[in-house]
């Protein structure tokens, strides 16, 4: 009947108008997430470009290309609030362990933090703190979380095990017993 199809042609053109604007959200919501996606994907790599330049070798371009000139490194004890800083400890630290290499283990990125856990194995062959080498190996975990803006790292917190470092370079005596 004509009514029949008069409902017929109304419920197809709703259809489609329903149709369109529920296609578009979609295609811009998945536009958004792969975004928010590539963004999270570029700042994990950028801190892994950081341990395997930076940290593992001390290159010096590398730092320039990936920190901040004006970071911020909180390494208890330890508050770092220069590139020019972070350069000379970093120096120190390849000095007193010339085969460091640090092995990223995870990472975790939510927004523009990217947080790594990490281990540090290295041998202890230059002064150190104030302390003579003890050609002693070290085997350290610890996690970094970094805070990325405009291509480079701004801002790093680490949470290190300082006294198992200290215990295996022989600075603190070993517990005799697990704690229970």
């Amino acid at each position: 009947s004509l009514l029949t199809s008069a409902a017929t042609v109304l419920k197809e053109t709703l259809k489609a108008r329903l149709l369109i604007p529920v296609a578009l959200s979609a295609a811009l919501l998945c536009g958004c997430a792969t975004s928010r996606e590539h963004a999270l994907q570029q700042n994990k790599e950028l801190v892994r470009h950081y341990f395997q330049g930076w940290a593992n070798r001390g290159d010096p371009a590398v730092a320039d290309a990936l920190i901040a000139t004006n970071v911020v490194l909180r390494n208890p004890p330890a508050v770092v609030h220069s590139l020019t800083e972070y350069k000379q400890g970093m120096t120190a630290f390849h000095t007193a362990f010339p085969d460091l290499q640090f092995t990223l283990e995870d990472e975790i990125a939510e927004g523009n933090k990217i947080a790594a856990r990490w281990t540090l194995r290295a041998t202890h062959l230059g002064e150190y703190q104030g302390h003579p080498p003890t050609g002693k190996a070290v085997a350290v975990t610890g996690i970094s979380i970094f805070q990325i803006a405009d291509g480079k790292i701004q801002d790093i917190t680490v949470n290190m095990d300082r006294l198992g470092q200290f215990q295996q370079l022989g600075w603190l005596p070993a517990l005799s017993q697990p704690l229970k």
